[in-house]
């Protein structure tokens, strides 16, 4: 329920607060007073687009506050789902800036405007003339069928599992492209892997690879010197290691004769061992060259194809060629895969579908129950309401195809005038007569389902007094078990109301401004007398007035 509204710097509006109760409260005033002003601050704090117009004094913030008792509105899983701070007493916070910007606060938090409109559409419905699109949308007939047959756990689990179908159908859309794109490159990516492992490329040292191919550049050259070595070290005739030996051997008959010609003959000793590793190791080198030399056209072959690898893929280490041949494996891994999974995806959605269709049964024979009883006091309160000639109905077949709404269809249809034929609602009728359809609806839906506050912003324009007094009356039967909000130029209405707010201009501050109060008993007969005759003194007008009253 909105408890509290705060307007400031809005339009002709310098500061204003209003507070509001249960039950019905009328708001009236002159044309021109300020009403629509009122409702146009409210229409921003619920999340309409600002128009920077209305901000008269550029040098002033604009805001507008509403608060709201939550008490009787079960909204508190709302609020933990969209990470908002929850309070029974909640308030809703629009501002706008000396630059034009404006910002949204829910409890203080600051908010998306999507976001704000998300919730004070749960919390307020505002009703107009020009506001009565909805129900010229097909979804709102389900809406109506739905309260009037309690739906709402098997809805709530069937939009889940619809929702659920959405997500698998949308799942098993993307594997299907990938695996037809897969498809597609199949071929080339296993031509890749077989470039890949035909070079084992997970066994190659690149760097011993070049070092080897060096050294086979290198070949004669090492070969020549590595002989020289091996000769000036082995030579019968000028071996170093047989002098050496013969020079040990003499210094070795010495030994015991001096401690500096032992430690003499040690030394030599030690050259000739390391003399003897040189020789070896120049031998094995010089076998391992003649050896790899029939190999080396492989090693050269096998380094071009590396380089034409990391050229082709635009890398330059064995590491990187090695991650996107493992990412190769993988692509050819979930091909491999994916048909099992489409598999076990289109099971899933069979299995669902099953389920939908089951429960958009029930939903739909439930729906098809109440018609009867909504077309009879549909009818009932058009009659009441001046439609005397016209008729109501609600059209609802069924389809194969599962939907969001279930498998019905349905069609709101109207006819004008007995002996007329039945069209759509949304082909026939006029502004008037669906304001009233409206109005008609949203009495019977109120006795079935909590609906939010409601403002109702002069539907009754054009109507006559008889019917204006039975407007007000729907309006009043609403007002019991939600808050009703009614701007109205009828004192018909006006007067069903159980509060009394009257709009109206007044100077400040040698400008006009917008102001309203709350109506003592007295001060509302003359109101309504005034909105009668156009005197309030006028002593019929009173009287009907205070009939009207009480």
């Amino acid at each position: 329920m909105l408890t509290k509204l705060k307007i400031n710097n809005y339009a002709l509006i310098d500061s204003l607060e209003i507070s509001f109760n249960k039950g019905m409260t009328s708001i009236t005033g002159e044309t021109g007073a300020g009403k629509s002003i009122i409702l146009g601050g409210l229409s921003m704090v619920l999340g309409s687009r600002v128009d920077n117009s209305k901000i008269i004094n550029k040098e002033k913030k604009c805001f507008v506050e509403a608060t709201f008792d939550l008490t009787d509105i079960y909204i508190k899983d709302y609020f933990k789902k969209n990470d908002l701070d929850y309070d029974e007493i909640t308030i809703i916070r629009r501002e706008v800036n000396q630059s034009g910007k404006s910002r949204a606060f829910i409890n203080d938090t600051p908010v998306k405007l999507d976001q704000l409109s998300d919730l004070t559409n749960k919390l307020i419905d505002v009703h107009s003339q020009f506001n009565n699109l909805s129900i010229l949308d097909s979804n709102f007939i389900f809406l109506i069928l739905d309260s009037l047959s309690k739906n709402q756990d098997i809805i709530n689990k069937y939009s889940n599992d619809f929702k659920s179908l959405k997500l698998l159908e949308k799942e098993l859309n993307d594997k299907v492209l990938l695996r037809d794109k897969l498809n597609s490159d199949l071929d080339y990516n296993k031509f890749l892997h077989d470039e890949f492992n035909n070079l084992e490329i997970n066994n190659i040292n690149l760097d011993e690879l070049q070092d080897k191919i060096k050294e086979a550049d290198d070949l004669d050259q090492i070969k020549d010197v590595l002989s020289i070595t091996i000769g000036h070290l082995n030579s019968e005739d000028v071996g170093v290691l047989d002098k050496l030996q013969d020079i040990s051997r003499n210094l070795n008959r010495l030994s015991n004769s001096s401690e500096r010609i032992s430690l003499l003959c040690t030394r030599i000793q030690s050259i000739v061992e390391e003399l003897n590793i040189i020789s070896s190791d120049s031998e094995s080198i010089l076998s391992d060259i003649d050896n790899n030399q029939e190999n080396i056209d492989d090693l050269r072959n096998i380094q071009d194809k590396i380089y034409s690898l990391q050229n082709k893929h635009r890398v330059n280490t064995i590491e990187d060629l090695l991650k996107i041949k493992n990412d190769i494996e993988s692509k050819i891994l979930t091909q491999n895969d994916i048909d099992n999974d489409i598999i076990k995806i289109e099971e899933s959605i069979r299995s669902l579908m099953l389920n939908l269709r089951a429960d958009a049964v029930k939903i739909h024979n439930k729906r098809k129950s109440v018609i009867p009883d909504f077309e009879k006091l549909m009818n009932k309160n058009l009659i009441e309401l001046g439609m005397e000639k016209s008729d109501i109905k609600i059209d609802l077949s069924e389809t194969e195809i599962i939907q969001k709404n279930g498998i019905s269809i349905g069609k709101l249809l109207f006819k004008s005038n007995k002996g007329s034929v039945y069209s759509e609602l949304k082909n026939i009728a006029s502004g008037g007569e669906i304001s009233r359809i409206m109005l008609s609806i949203k009495s019977i839906l109120s006795k079935y389902t909590k609906l939010a506050s409601i403002i109702f912003d002069e539907i009754d324009t054009g109507i006559s007094g008889s019917v204006s007094s039975k407007v007000g009356e729907l309006m009043k039967f609403m007002a019991q078990n939600m808050q009703v909000i009614v701007i109205t130029h009828t004192a018909q209405v006006a007067s069903k109301g159980d509060f009394h707010f009257k709009v109206f201009k007044r100077e400040h501050n040698d400008k006009i401004i917008t102001d309203i109060k709350l109506l003592s008993d007295k001060e509302r007969v003359n109101e309504i007398a005034e909105m009668l005759s156009g005197d309030k003194s006028n002593k019929s007008a009173n009287e009907l007035a205070n009939e009207l009253l009480n």
